[in-house]
């Protein structure tokens, strides 16, 4: 590869560093002490930089390209896989972030979701981090409710959004923030057939993708995730991070039925859809 062929593949590298987890290993060639020998280390890293700017330059001074998030997502048996796997893949699309996925218990052992998934965690909870700049709570069913029930998950859950800079959650993990004490006052979402029970916790119910209150961010239900990890990455990063990861991953839905809120729904589905949750959010009433 002669000199102009890896200058152009560095202006590549840092212009398309949000679609390219493979531009992390582009960083460490440049940085390192074996890059080609026509380059020494400080001309690798000077058109490195070199190139960031340029993008920047190019798209608004609100894009960061690299950072170091510390990032916890807690994991327990019945978790809802997409409230955890969409943000996570916008999470682990923003180079230089640094995901935790916490065991619910003192081991490393996969930790089965209410659709049969297993997630193997990376850290206990004592190996969590104390401060953090997301912590997130994924939602489920019973597994949720399950939950609700574990005073040493809840005590967990209030001790790390004390020292976290973001205290976040998708669909019914926004119960959970409720349980541990999280919600009073403040604005808060979760799935549809939920809603009812944020004021329980002292928290003003907002039928919306994605709800902002201070520090706190809540998703709805299930596939908000991605709208919520979205706004994240944009607010961690710029707009047009968020959108390059966008790009990514082909987020353009457009869903074959137009019933993915109560309010579009036809009566029928949405009156049986409520009618399976009934039973669940009087449990779920009962766990508060």
């Amino acid at each position: 590869m002669d000199r102009r062929q890896f200058t152009k593949l560095a202006l590549l590298g840092g212009g398309l560093a949000p679609l390219l987890p493979a531009c992390q290993s582009l960083a460490k060639l440049q940085a390192s002490p074996t890059a080609p020998a026509h380059l020494s280390k400080a001309e690798a890293e000077a058109m490195s930089r070199q190139a960031h700017e340029a993008f920047m330059g190019l798209n608004g001074d609100d894009f960061k390209m690299m950072g170091e998030e510390h990032i916890a997502m807690l994991l327990y048996p019945g978790f809802a896989a997409l409230d955890l796997v969409g943000p996570q893949y916008l999470f682990a699309s923003m180079m230089g972030a640094k995901i935790y996925l916490i065991s619910p218990a003192d081991d490393l052992k996969p930790v089965t979701s209410g659709e049969g998934l297993a997630i193997v965690p990376t850290h206990t909870r004592s190996e969590c981090p104390e401060t953090l700049d997301i912590f997130f709570v994924p939602g489920g069913a019973n597994g949720t409710l399950e939950a609700m029930k574990n005073a040493k998950l809840i005590d967990f859950i209030a001790r790390r959004a004390a020292s976290s800079s973001y205290v976040t959650s998708v669909c019914t993990g926004s119960l959970l923030l409720g349980k541990a004490g999280l919600l009073k006052g403040k604005k808060a979402t979760s799935h549809w057939t939920m809603l009812e029970l944020l004021p329980e916790f002292g928290a003003i119910p907002v039928k919306q993708r994605v709800v902002w209150d201070g520090k706190l961010i809540t998703g709805g239900g299930v596939t908000a995730g991605i709208d919520f990890g979205l706004q994240i990455v944009a607010a961690l990063r710029g707009k047009t991070y968020a959108e390059a990861i966008q790009l990514q991953a082909e987020y353009d839905p457009v869903p074959p039925y137009d019933s993915g809120s109560p309010e579009k729904a036809e009566p029928f589905v949405r009156d049986n859809i409520k009618g399976i949750f009934s039973p669940l959010v009087e449990k779920f009433r009962l766990a508060i």
